[in-house]
């Protein structure tokens, strides 16, 4: 088995560990008022039914995510490792829908349990939802993007009449190069265009997190926020970072091997981060150690959300709320600022399909 091999099988194994981990324990990662999406008392987290499902729910995930990660790791022994590949792919896949099929299992025996319980539910909600927090970074932060973007103009305007007329384009899991294409000042000068790009993702997903609803206490919603806009500035800097060292391995100036580790680096942070935010933070910060300070009103809001997973809400101004079965936010597909959300997001990924085409 050679080293190229070997780094396949890690990075695959690898993520595959991220994805099931991050899965399965979910449940125990959100807040205690929310049960697959179901709104239930805080009291009620170490009801023996709830407990169990939360269980059932981890138990099923892993050892989907058992059998499906190793049956199809071992394909690397019948057939190439791009085909595995494509089947470990195929397997992820599988495994989210099975992962889903099985939360909805569990969504449908909590709705039944609640249905049958004379609970009182404390949704609790602020009232006031539109001052920005004051712990998410400052937009001004993002300036250092520029910095990572002008290292990357940079090099590619000293090293570019000294390159070859054929370059390296592309780089397969290996790190090794499977396409070329011809220099020209348009293939340059598609890196810093799709790093600008993204940085204005970025930034304005940090813009939109600062005015994000409220839930809970005022504390430890804003202590989410601030941790949450930190993770991902950290994120997409390391996103720039890894758009430059692509292009400086286009310019010969990083080895190619080094484009093996790139992955594989990405991914051990992304590891790490995860593990960080669902063991000392947790889903709106609800591992986090404060006192409540805000006044907070006491409403069910189920009938919002649809499937626990989207959440729609026309009477509600704000464009994110913090998901009820994960880490981090989502739309208020109830906003009609959503949709401009989403043609902007719809824009951004067709210009990164496109730009490869004209800047030729």
């Amino acid at each position: 088995m050679n080293n190229s091999l070997n780094f396949i099988i890690g990075v695959m194994g690898l993520s595959w560990l991220l994805v099931v981990l991050v899965t399965a324990f979910t449940p125990y990662f959100v807040r205690r008022n929310i049960c697959f999406g179901i709104s239930v008392p805080e009291s009620e987290y170490y009801n023996p039914q709830l407990k169990r499902l939360r269980r059932n729910y981890s138990i099923g995930c892993l050892w989907a995510g058992l059998i499906l990660g190793i049956g199809s790791s071992l394909c690397y022994i019948w057939t190439s490792a791009e085909n595995t590949m494509w089947i470990q792919t195929g397997g992820l896949f599988l495994y989210f829908i099975i992962s889903i099929l099985i939360y909805f299992s569990m969504r449908t025996k909590i709705k039944a349990i609640k249905q049958n319980s004379d609970w009182e539910i404390e949704t609790k909600t602020v009232a006031e939802i539109s001052e920005k927090s004051d712990k998410t970074i400052r937009t001004a932060w993002y300036l250092l993007y520029l910095v990572v973007i002008a290292i990357t103009v940079f090099a590619s305007v000293l090293k570019y009449p000294s390159l070859p007329e054929q370059i390296p384009m592309h780089y397969n899991i290996a790190g090794e190069v499977d396409r070329y294409a011809a220099k020209s000042v348009g293939t340059f000068a598609l890196m810093p265009v799709m790093q600008l790009l993204m940085g204005l993702l970025f930034a304005g997903t940090n813009l939109a997190i600062g005015t994000s609803k409220r839930q809970r206490d005022f504390k430890r919603s804003s202590a989410f926020r601030g941790v949450m806009s930190i993770t991902l500035f950290v994120i997409g800097f390391l996103v720039m970072l890894m758009f430059t060292c692509i292009q400086l391995s286009m310019l010969t100036i990083l080895n190619e091997k080094l484009m093996m580790f790139l992955p594989i680096g990405f991914l051990v942070a992304t590891f790490i981060i995860c593990i960080y935010l669902a063991v000392k933070v947790g889903q709106g910060g609800s591992r986090l150690k404060t006192t409540d300070d805000a006044l907070v009103n006491t409403v069910d809001d189920d009938r919002y959300w649809l499937g626990g997973f989207l959440y729609c809400n026309k009477n509600d101004p704000s464009l994110f709320v913090e998901k009820r079965f994960g880490m981090g936010y989502t739309l208020n597909f109830g906003n009609p600022k959503s949709l401009m959300a989403i043609g902007m997001l719809v824009i951004l990924i067709v210009a990164l399909m496109v730009l490869p085409l004209i800047l030729k």
